[in-house]
């Protein structure tokens, strides 16, 4: 059965790892494990997550020794998952052949497409990262950049995806009116094709 993660940091458990000392690697990787687990079972089927996180953790323990010292172990961790994530649906795209277009974003139920967002910044929220892949987007999609402002604002008050969307659609039309709900799932599918291509571009960039 899994302990609940340790006190100690986690690059000061990784320290302490990468210099021999085993405790300290086991005391870690159940930690990353807790952490894995939890996301893992929200984003693939529960009888995909284990096989996920076991990937991902192959990754990191092969890897994380090399990881630059100024880097965020967590940070680093959780890209790794989220990379295996996505090969993962991507494998299982191609073995159904429905790889979807990015014109098809209404094939995606709007709980889906809601939740997706939100899962995604509650998972990154822990990478400064994402804060200045945000600030990049809004700079030069001013748009996008409300619509994720009012994200974040929405997701502080709490409630499940739906719950936070909604209230970020209110936000939104406070200021635009116009706004329809169809409108704004439309603007924020494309928002985070923006915003994932600004985090791959920084990922390949501090890779």
């Amino acid at each position: 059965m899994d302990r609940a993660p340790v006190n100690e940091p986690l690059d000061a458990l990784r320290l302490r790892a990468a210099d021999g000392d085993s405790g300290a690697e086991a005391a870690l990787f159940v930690d990353l494990r807790v952490r894995f687990l939890t996301l893992a079972k929200r984003r693939v089927q529960p009888d995909h997550a284990e096989d996920v996180v076991q990937e991902a953790l192959g990754v990191v323990l092969r890897k994380y020794r090399d990881l630059p010292g100024d880097r965020g172990l967590l940070v680093w961790s959780l890209t790794v998952l989220r990379n295996i994530i996505g090969n993962h649906y991507q494998s299982r795209r191609r073995d159904a052949d429905q790889t979807m277009q990015v014109d098809d974003w209404h094939r995606v139920p709007e709980a889906q497409l809601a939740g997706d967002t939100v899962d995604q910044l509650m998972d990154d929220q822990a990478a400064a990262t994402m804060e200045q892949a945000i600030a990049e987007l809004a700079r030069t999609a001013p748009r996008c950049g409300k619509i994720f402002a009012s994200l974040l604002s929405s997701l502080e008050q709490g409630g499940g995806p739906r719950e936070v969307s909604s209230r970020a659609l209110a936000m939104m039309q406070a200021n635009t009116p116009d706004l329809t709900r169809n409108s704004f799932y439309v603007a924020l599918h494309r928002c985070r094709a923006r915003l994932r291509a600004i985090l791959d571009r920084t990922e390949v960039a501090h890779g």
